[in-house]
């Protein structure tokens, strides 16, 4: 059986309050400046596992498209702001995969020569 988590729910109202005065006015930069505000409170929240929290607010490319809309929907803030530091925070956790190994550069582009 999972544990309940005890919440303080006027700090609970004013992390949310707070998160979503952040994206709004641009002061977030990183996801873990949201998990860091009151892990708790968050954790119940967006119904996260505590580790799953962890790792998705240090690696945001890891958030669920349902994750995003939780939080989105449980702070009042716009989707898209919250996007726009997740997809920035990712694209710079990111690394190119190179599958040059799995294209046969010996197929030749033929329409040059049949025109």
């Amino acid at each position: 059986m999972a544990k309940k988590l005890r919440v303080n729910p006027e700090k609970l109202k004013s992390t949310l309050i707070s998160i979503q005065s952040r994206f709004e006015t641009g002061k977030i930069s990183k996801m873990s400046e949201v998990g860091s505000m009151y892990t708790t409170g968050l954790i119940a929240a967006l119904g996260i596992g505590s580790n799953g929290y962890v790792t998705k607010f240090n690696a945001p490319e890891k958030f669920t498209i349902e994750d995003l809309f939780k939080l989105a929907d449980v702070s009042n803030t716009d989707i898209e702001l919250i996007w726009k530091v997740v997809k920035k925070q990712a694209s710079q956790n990111y690394k190119k995969r190179n599958i040059s190994n799995l294209i046969n550069p010996t197929i030749v582009d033929n329409s040059k020569n049949n025109g």
